[in-house]
């Protein structure tokens, strides 16, 4: 799996890529970008050319205000994979 942020600066350390790839690294035909502004970005979903892509749209204002960001970006990330909320 290969994840990737576009976020505002003021909260980009907290959005823990590094996080993610490594819970899910034996995914390896997925990208996941997670996009985190004070615009609010469009989630997607697609595949082409044998890779899975996923966007995935973090809460501004909500994310600013957490000290951990990461169980929110791995629910994320398990629902649109279709996980649910497995371990």
């Amino acid at each position: 799996m290969q994840v990737t942020k576009m976020v505002d600066e003021d909260i980009s350390e907290k959005v823990d890529i590094d996080y993610i790839e490594n819970y899910f690294k034996t995914w390896p035909n997925v990208r996941i970008l997670f996009i985190c502004t004070l615009e609010t970005g469009e989630e997607d979903d697609w595949t082409e050319n044998g890779f899975r892509y996923i966007i995935i749209d973090l809460p501004y204002k909500e994310v600013k205000k957490m000290k951990d960001v990461r169980p929110l970006m791995l629910a994320k990330a398990k629902e649109r994979l279709g996980l649910g909320t497995l371990n």
